[in-house]
């Protein structure tokens, strides 16, 4: 298995960080930072990083190129729920359990759930939220 961490900004040692991240079971390329920087607060703090920003980044790691789609691409999000010290990790239902495992390392999350969001499908799953009859 392949791991990265790009741009792990303002890596404070033991706080859980919020991001964006892609995980096609083989490889994960997370982008953590501190709920403190480049983030917003809402219910929940949340990353301002966006997918189809840092895909050009990411592509090479999948094999692909920085102008495929980064939505064929398993990713998610990370978010945080300052009240509680919980780390949210938004999801398709391409990433198995054992993969939200490594993501929740990646983003130094001790205490997490999972959530399945539409928005992150892809393949038939994406086609069947997002097809128009």
């Amino acid at each position: 298995m392949k791991k990265s961490r790009l741009g792990s900004r303002n890596s404070n040692l033991n706080e859980p960080k919020v991001g964006i991240w892609w995980d096609d079971g083989r490889t994960l390329a997370a982008i953590p930072h501190s709920p403190n920087e480049n983030s917003h607060l809402g219910q929940f703090i949340d990353s301002n990083l966006n997918h189809v920003d840092e895909w050009p980044k990411i592509a090479r790691q999948f094999g692909k190129s920085e102008h495929s789609e980064y939505f064929e691409t398993p990713r998610g999000r990370v978010l945080l729920d300052p009240k509680k010290n919980l780390g949210i990790i938004y999801h398709g239902s391409a990433t198995s359990k054992s993969r939200l495992v490594e993501i929740a390392k990646a983003f130094e999350l001790d205490d997490w759930k999972a959530s399945i969001d539409e928005h992150y499908e892809i393949g038939d799953a994406a086609d069947e939220v997002f097809w128009d009859a």
